[in-house]
């Protein structure tokens, strides 16, 4: 059976969608300065593998289900965003993942944790135990929890969530909302993150999930469905 990788994600509203496009356009723009590649430029489509444009995005789950299972993850999903409140989101700060990426790192807070929870909790059982194939870097899973070497809290959330970036009931904090904006060809290569917009500058209030096929390298490029987070809140300290 083929089995298409999904990511439950929160989508950006407009203002932080063309300010991740233009942070993206920089990142991509400084790679190609120092002779470097990027992967993929937000905003334009993933040509590779001739998939739709590559959408901003913050991840919040991904599992692989059959083809003919997505519109039941996009059920679920609609069904959770109902009850969720919309989510105050603050910029944090530029880092780079450990293939070089440039993201940008919102601040975590019990909201987002919440959130990432409710999302797992209906949409989790869907995958029904299966497991991507591998991962935003095209590293095999299997191989990542077979390995000994493998960090032992990553082995346990592969395993038990078929995801490895939750902040479980086990104590594990993995999870760290981002948006990647850019991925470089040359995984040794680390693009300079100076003179950027302040990192608190990309806050704002999130109010939509939505459901998307991926293609390599974490990106979203194939719509499958949307879901607006319920009635609004006040937007507090994010506590």
């Amino acid at each position: 059976m083929t089995l298409v990788v999904l990511d439950v994600v929160v989508v950006l509203p407009p203002e932080l969608r063309r300010a991740s496009l233009e942070l993206g356009d920089r990142m991509v723009g400084r790679m190609a300065e120092h002779g470097h590649a990027a992967h993929f430029r937000l905003g334009q489509p993933f040509t590779s593998v001739g998939a739709g444009v590559c959408e901003p995005h913050v991840s919040v789950f991904m599992l692989a289900v059959a083809e003919d299972e997505i519109g039941e993850v996009v059920n679920a999903t609609r069904r959770l965003a109902g009850t969720l409140p919309v989510l105050p989101a603050e910029g944090q700060e530029y880092r780079h993942n450990p293939f070089g990426a440039p993201e940008l790192f919102f601040r975590k807070t019990a909201k987002w944790i919440d959130l990432q929870r409710a999302v797992i909790a209906e949409v989790e059982p869907l995958r029904q135990g299966r497991l991507r194939e591998t991962d935003p870097a095209g590293l095999r899973l299997r191989d990542l929890i077979d390995d000994p070497r493998t960090d032992p809290g990553q082995r346990a959330q592969l395993r038990r969530f078929g995801y490895d970036e939750v902040t479980d009931d086990d104590g594990r904090d993995r999870f760290n909302p981002h948006v990647t904006l850019a991925w470089p060809v040359d995984p040794t290569f680390r693009v300079d993150l100076s003179g950027l917009p302040p990192a608190r500058d990309f806050s704002g209030t999130l109010t939509e999930l939505a459901v998307y096929g991926m293609s390599p390298y974490g990106t979203c490029t194939t719509l499958y469905g949307t879901a607006q987070l319920g009635a609004a809140v006040a937007v507090d300290d994010g506590a």
